[in-house]
């Protein structure tokens, strides 16, 4: 698989110059990674987030990479991994005093609500895994930005591409890990932006809810208070502000 211009950054992390899709090259190659591998690059020119949108990085301006994940974990907790990633990442950041949070169910956003991190799970039913892909924003520099993207150097965190992917996949792992030893969904309430704001989920039915979040299912569902209590287990969510 390794070309001359790729390398191994650690024996668990692959570095690419430049790729497609970090994603891709994963699952194409999925019996070849063991829990916890990544490949990455800050050079991805055909990434995909959520609902198939689209998510390249400017060379040095982002790292893209794809962490291999087998947890012993029950298989209707597969779709929680997300979440777990998600929740070791921001508490790194806070680590870091970047005040972020999780915007369920996916996202990692800073305390302006700038979105820092944008997290997408790949199922390997028969091989008991997920490849989770997570998409960085590092440092903009002179490029153009959406005006909803934040980048870690705006927060005063330097790190370049790969350090950050090396730290990041310490961080992943050690979440997983833990999570696995206690799955319990509670435990990740506490870095969710998203619980205690007024939201709006625009459902994959064309439906919206909208209520206050008041915390996450068993399962990592969101719950919304509004007449009653909605349990939403897929959608997009806007935070909403406050009347």
């Amino acid at each position: 698989m390794a070309q001359a211009e790729h390398q191994w950054l650690t024996s668990e992390v692959y570095w690419m110059t430049h790729v497609g899709s970090t994603q891709d090259v994963m699952i194409n190659a999925a019996a070849d990674f063991q829990h916890g591998d990544v490949v990455a690059t800050d050079q991805q020119t055909a990434g995909r987030g959520r609902l198939d949108r689209s998510w390249d990085t400017p060379p040095g301006t982002a790292a893209a990479m794809s962490v291999m994940l087998r947890p012993h974990v029950a298989t209707h907790l597969l779709g929680m991994m997300t979440l777990v990633v998600a929740d070791g990442l921001v508490r790194w950041f806070r680590e870091l005093d970047l005040a972020a949070g999780v915007k369920w169910p996916n996202d990692v956003l800073a305390p302006d609500g700038k979105k820092l991190c944008g997290i997408l799970a790949q199922w390997i039913p028969e091989q008991q895994a997920v490849v989770i892909g997570i998409g960085t924003n590092i440092d903009f520099g002179q490029h153009e930005r959406l005006t909803t993207a934040g980048a870690l150097a705006d927060y005063g965190v330097v790190l370049t591409p790969q350090e950050f992917v090396v730290a990041a996949r310490h961080r992943i792992v050690a979440a997983v890990d833990a999570f696995v030893a206690e799955p319990d969904a509670k435990s990740l309430e506490s870095t969710m932006s998203t619980i205690g704001q007024r939201v709006k989920a625009l459902l994959p039915d064309g439906n919206d809810v909208t209520g206050t979040a008041v915390g996450l299912g068993p399962t990592g569902s969101l719950l919304i208070q509004g007449e009653t209590i909605q349990e939403i287990f897929a959608g997009d969510i806007v935070h909403l502000r406050p009347a």
